[in-house]
């Protein structure tokens, strides 16, 4: 899968939880990411997190989770 189709799709659950506290929204979109995405799909999205043009696009939300679940190595 195109990495901007993942971050599209990685933004579009953020939009889904911004109305959630913070905390909560980030814990919610880690949920949904480890039920729903392929661990491929997770692994490419945090490498993408580190590149410039891709990071800039991304919810900082979404780079809080991915980070979260890369330190916890799931």
């Amino acid at each position: 899968m195109e990495t901007a189709t993942l971050v599209r799709m990685a933004n579009q659950i953020a939009a889904y939880f911004k109305s959630y506290p913070e905390e909560e929204a980030v814990a919610e979109i880690t949920k949904h990411l480890k039920g729903f995405w392929d661990p491929r799909m997770r692994q490419r999205l945090l490498k993408a997190i580190d590149e410039p043009g891709i990071s800039s696009r991304l919810d900082p939300m979404v780079i809080a989770s991915v980070r979260q679940m890369a330190a916890s190595g799931k």
